[in-house]
């Protein structure tokens, strides 16, 4: 047999063999070390140190046995082959199962080269449709044979979409489009990074549990240190001030390293059915999903983006097992090229496309956008005024007049917009969201009506897709009415 034929069921090399039992360790290496730590530091079990060492070898050689075993299973029990243009997978190793995926039929192709990938010169494949209720089944090919699949994967669909490397648009050439490094990070930096704030109080909270659980006499050690530090000193406005700017910078460092990480050196090529990304530094991932795949298109503005000339789109994929359990939506921070993406899934015609209807939400929005920060504020304002500390009264006044600001602008922005090949739909605060969806991806419509809706008329209406899903609050019920109406009848005429 040829090392790059297909045509008969077989097993991936070696190497991959390596790379499972990597998985392993990692899978395992947690549950080990929880066993290891509370076994040494049972009190009940005194023993000798020599006894503590064998003790601990034994669970390392345990950590192995399991690791090299499930690595083994994952390696032998799965083959692949390429038959009458189908890609067939056999796998399981009590149960065999046998998956095939029509070549012409995969909507996408995921590739991941992490450290260990790229030591042994491997690559990690996943393949899956938009018909896939199961987890997608990862190949771990070399180079060799991940060249002659994909050949394979593109010969059998040429004739719907050639892969991003071949494929021709209109004008005759691959798409490609820059989204340097710097400009990677300008668009980290205009994110939302308060979000962040929940993530490291939480890491706190966490670290505290972890500390105050050891014994009594820790908690009791940790809120008597921090009582008498916080009677002997003070809390002034600018400690408090200086304490939240330093919590804010470490979450603008953590986010930025992150998204450096992950989008590092961004590679977008666009065909004319078929898009491709890759990014990354210590592990380069890459996608390249057709054009039939992307569900939604997304594009937001904030103040800073505004001000900058740039813009993030995230590319909303139609979902499978495999992306509802980790997500696949490409995001592209920085950026300026939302019209290129919309050209290439609209089609160069989409400004010019005419406006049917369109609806804008009303103060029912503004009431439901403010009912928490409302009764937040409220009951700060309360507690303060009952334990006497009015000084502190700005905090929650201050709060509530941004949620009025808040309020008014989540009004003004949000809109549905019909257009003759495609639909609009516009949210957003403090940032313009705006969400381009073809109609032959809408799955269902509703349209609610809430207790208010007999006294002013209004209901809000509910799209889902494939992948996304939009609630517009607040419209007038006869526009909703004549929306609800036009969507039904485009979504069974695309």
């Amino acid at each position: 047999m040829k090392i790059n034929d297909f045509s008969v069921p077989r097993r991936m090399s070696k190497s991959a063999f390596v790379i499972f039992f990597v998985k392993a360790l990692r899978s395992y290496a947690s549950v080990f070390l929880l066993l290891g730590i509370a076994k040494i530091f049972d009190l009940s079990n005194e023993g000798s140190i020599m006894e503590y060492i064998m003790m601990i070898l034994s669970f390392m050689a345990g950590f192995l046995a399991i690791s090299l075993v499930t690595a083994f299973l994952n390696f032998y029990f799965k083959k692949y082959y390429v038959e009458d243009g189908n890609l067939i997978f056999i796998h399981g190793v009590v149960q065999h199962e046998r998956t095939s995926i029509p070549l012409h039929k995969i909507q996408s192709l995921r590739t991941k080269s992490g450290f260990i990938y790229r030591m042994l010169d491997m690559k990690g494949v996943s393949f899956d449709t938009l018909a896939s209720k199961t987890e997608e089944i990862e190949l771990i090919l070399d180079d060799d044979d991940w060249d002659a699949l994909l050949s394979r994967v593109e010969t059998q669909e040429m004739h719907e979409a050639e892969a991003a490397e071949q494929e021709v648009t209109a004008n005759g050439k691959v798409v490609k489009l820059e989204v340097s490094n710097v400009n990677l990070i300008r668009g980290a930096l205009c994110q939302n990074h308060l979000k962040g704030m929940a993530v490291l109080f939480g890491i706190l909270a966490t670290l505290y549990n972890q500390i105050t659980s050891v014994n009594d006499k820790a908690a009791e050690y940790f809120i008597d240190y921090v009582d008498t530090h916080t009677a002997s000193s003070a809390f002034s406005i600018s400690a408090v001030l200086t304490v939240i700017v330093i919590l804010y910078v470490v979450i603008l460092i953590l986010w930025t390293g992150k998204v450096f990480l992950q989008y590092f050196n961004m590679d977008i090529q666009m065909s004319e059915k078929q898009l491709f990304f890759e990014s990354g530094l210590v592990s380069r991932n890459s996608c390249r999903f057709s054009f039939d795949k992307v569900c939604t298109l997304y594009v937001k503005r904030n103040i800073i983006e505004n001000w900058l000339g740039c813009c993030t789109i995230m590319v909303r994929q139609a979902l499978n097992a495999t992306d509802e359990k980790r997500g696949a939506d490409v995001k592209i921070y920085g950026s300026s090229h939302d019209r290129d993406f919309l050209n290439w899934w609209l089609g160069k015609d989409y400004i010019s496309s005419p406006t049917v209807i369109s609806a804008r939400s009303g103060y029912g929005l503004f009431a439901y956008a403010i009912r928490f920060d409302i009764l937040i504020s409220f009951s700060a304002i309360i507690t303060l005024c009952y334990y006497g500390q009015y000084f502190w009264l700005f905090v929650p006044i201050v709060y509530m007049l941004i949620s009025l600001v808040k309020g008014l602008l989540a009004v003004r922005r949000s809109h549905i917009t019909l257009k003759e090949d495609y639909m609009e739909i516009s949210n957003g605060m403090f940032t313009e969201v705006y969400n381009y969806v073809k109609y032959g991806n809408v799955e269902v419509v509703r349209m609610v009506s809430t207790p208010f809706t007999p006294y002013y008329h209004r209901v809000k209406l509910v799209i889902s897709t494939n992948g996304t899903s939009f609630t517009i609050r607040s419209l007038k019920e006869q526009e909703a009415k004549n929306i609800y109406e036009l969507l039904l009848l485009n979504s069974q005429n695309n």
